[in-house]
């Protein structure tokens, strides 16, 4: 198996540095958030499309519609906002009062959309009509307010998902540590965990992966009964997103610069990859660099990763070979000091049959797309 990469887009029509980026499911726009406000570019073309309003506060989440017709976020100012993917035109607000908006999710039919602030709320996307508000039942330890350094804080949802199948939604609660799972049919709470707030199913709906709030452990849950199907020892701090492989057999983790994929159904590593050393920064202290995003494609033989230094690597999974690395002079690490200037580079990487796209955020502002190919040696 081998791979070659080609950039084919550098898009430079950002004042500040992009903080985050999103490939619609179809792969034909990338989003690009810098925090206040949100641009639709033409993957095909490299074309501008489209630029949100600036908000006056920050967008904390996006999402495309599985559709890939629409694309929402979520923001500090408690407005959630539908746009046009094509048009770039903004088709719905969503309000909720005096409250943040944090997270949100589509639903797999694309119809509904979940938002997350202090309670949840679940919105028709056709008409933006408010459908449903689910609140945690006061008789649950959830109610109770979070208090830190003598100031309080309401409990705030930090993620919301669908499962893939519908039959539930899951809310995760930030600063109390706890996932609740709503029935989707009744719009009932249906069962609670204690965990990191970060969760995600398997793509057969049948299991749920929840960290422990020292980013340490793994949860795999059977979704069916909820009852907990094995634990992954993690050892150092697990980072995220945490991904299951396309089968819903396996998950992969990263724990710094360490890539491992795990059993669900033991619990035990099944790999381990490592990202090599730069060699012309040996003399520092971490001269490896931290895995910032993955994908898998579909037949789960490939793995894209992209890293701190804006860089990206394709592996075969059955041997951890790299068959490409593409990494460029102008990415995030000083090479004086060795240190990783500012926050993480935005990374995203969207799979398919023979190929995928990678989009980085470089610190200038500007977002590069690559073309990413693979295939068997003996095709």
């Amino acid at each position: 198996m081998h791979a070659s990469a080609t950039l084919v887009h550098n898009l430079k029509g950002h004042t500040d540095e992009v903080g985050r980026l999103l490939f619609s499911p179809d792969g034909k726009t990338l989003a690009a958030s810098d925090d206040s406000s949100i641009t639709l570019w033409d993957v095909d073309t490299g074309s501008f499309r489209s630029k949100s309003e600036e908000t006056d506060d920050m967008y904390f989440e996006m999402a495309f519609s599985p559709d890939s017709k629409w694309i929402a976020a979520a923001s500090g100012d408690g407005y959630g906002r539908i746009w046009d993917t094509k048009t770039g035109d903004l088709v719905h607000t969503l309000k909720v009062e005096d409250e943040r908006m944090l997270s949100l999710a589509f639903s797999a039919d694309s119809n509904l959309i979940a938002t997350g602030s202090e309670i949840m709320r679940v919105w028709d996307v056709a008409t933006g009509e408010l459908l449903h508000k689910l609140s945690v039942p006061d008789d649950q330890p959830l109610s109770i307010t979070a208090v830190y350094e003598r100031s309080e804080y309401p409990a705030e949802i930090g993620s919301v998902d669908f499962s893939p199948d519908g039959k539930f939604l899951l809310s995760g609660y930030g600063n109390t540590s706890t996932v609740c799972i709503w029935n989707t049919e009744a719009w009932k709470l249906d069962h609670t965990i204690r965990g990191y707030y970060v969760a995600c199913f398997s793509p057969d709906g049948m299991l749920l992966a929840i960290p422990t709030n020292d980013h340490r452990t793994i949860q795999i849950y059977k979704t069916l009964t909820w009852q907990l199907q094995s634990t992954l020892e993690i050892g150092g701090t697990a980072f995220f997103p945490q991904v299951f492989l396309p089968d819903s057999k396996s998950i992969v983790t990263t724990s710094g610069h360490q890539i491992q994929i795990w059993s669900v159904d033991n619990g035990q590593v099944i790999k381990t990859f490592v990202e090599p050393r730069e060699k012309e920064l040996e003399d520092f202290e971490d001269p490896q660099e931290e895995v910032c995003t993955l994908a898998f494609s579909p037949d789960g033989k490939v793995l894209v990763s992209g890293g701190e230094e804006c860089s990206l690597r394709v592996r075969n999974v059955e041997d951890g070979d790299i068959l490409l690395e593409v990494k460029h002079k102008d990415g995030a690490r000083d090479p004086e000091s060795g240190w990783v200037r500012g926050d993480p580079p935005a990374v995203e990487v969207l799979c398919g049959d023979g190929g995928g796209k990678v989009a980085i955020a470089f610190p200038d502002g500007s977002v590069r797309i690559w073309e990413v190919n693979w295939k068997s040696a003996n095709r």
